[in-house]
């Protein structure tokens, strides 16, 4: 929600519904600032419980749970790999063209 809102998009506060408000796309079209997410991983009554951001070479930026540290983590293998259900793309508020002779 932070690195959103950093970029003029606001997205709903929980995974389920972050999962729900983007286009879903496919693994082989992840580019670094896509959201990936991640079903189950802990019991909770949404089956997407965990989203992180893409950096590129399979690899995330995560946040887990408050006090703790947030770290790179493969998105593929490993814990997240065994609940990786897909990613999506982030739609950004489009800027107005640039107006040349415009002062």
């Amino acid at each position: 929600m932070q690195v959103g809102a950093q970029l003029g998009v606001q997205l709903p506060h929980n995974a389920q519904l972050q999962y729900n408000a983007v286009p879903h796309i496919r693994d082989s079209q992840l580019q670094p600032g896509d959201l990936v997410f991640f079903a189950q991983t802990y019991p909770s009554s949404d089956w997407i419980t965990h989203v992180g951001i893409y950096i590129g070479g399979g690899q995330q930026i995560n946040a887990p749970t408050e006090g703790q540290v947030v770290s790179i983590q493969p998105v593929f293998s490993g814990f997240w790999g065994g609940h990786y259900i897909g990613a999506g793309r982030v739609p950004l508020p489009t800027r107005p063209a640039a107006c040349a002779g415009c002062a």
